[in-house]
């Protein structure tokens, strides 16, 4: 028992450690990006888009949430994570907001025969909960985005480069408001991805 008692005092020193380990019952919970809740718009461009990749920064790149501390410090929660991997987890969910939207197009779902005239590609730069300032948390995002024409399919002009980046304040120092801070931030980011694909597209009408 002499050997046990080191390591129970290391179990309630790293739960301590944890920036939203708030469940006493110590059991992992597990998120996903929500789907948009209006329904399908009609999609009045003839294009077909395929979102064809989604790749994360290798900081932010585990199931676990991240926690950012200090200027170069970060933590990860080994009780709060994402039910898959996060790039999954961001594709589908863009996928459900382009398919709302019907701006760029019909959206091409995984394994579909259709035939894309549209390629998006998307890299997440940043996602993680920022509490450096302890009293007032925000849930972090940044996507890259790249949409391509395709014709024949051989890749042609850039249609649309943009970075987008949102923070939201959390409600909570919890793991499930930072979720729902990470909904928000995707939820403005596409709002503005779209609202800038549609005015070029409407410009070079």
């Amino acid at each position: 028992m002499k050997h046990l008692a080191p390591i129970l005092l290391i179990l309630p020193a790293a739960a301590m450690l944890c920036g939203c380990a708030s469940d006493p019952v110590w059991k992992r919970q597990v998120f996903a990006f929500s789907q948009p809740d209006d329904p399908p718009t009609t999609n009045v461009q003839a294009n077909i888009v395929a979102l064809t990749r989604v790749s994360i920064s290798p900081l932010f790149q585990s199931r676990s949430f991240t926690y950012r501390t200090a200027e170069n410090g970060y933590e990860q929660d080994p009780y709060a994570g994402f039910l898959i991997p996060p790039e999954r987890a961001l594709a589908e969910s863009i996928r459900g907001w382009l398919r709302a939207t019907g701006v760029f197009g019909r959206v091409a779902e995984t394994g579909s025969w259709l035939i894309p005239t549209l390629i998006a590609a998307i890299s997440v730069n940043e996602l993680y909960g920022d509490f450096r300032k302890t009293s007032q948390p925000v849930a972090t995002m940044e996507l890259h985005f790249t949409c391509y024409e395709v014709k024949d399919e051989v890749p042609g002009r850039i249609v649309l480069d943009k970075v987008c980046a949102h923070e939201t304040p959390m409600t909570r120092k919890t793991p499930g408001a930072l979720m729902a801070a990470w909904d928000a931030d995707l939820r403005e980011i596409m709002k503005e991805i779209n609202s800038t694909f549609a005015k070029a597209n409407s410009n070079e009408r």
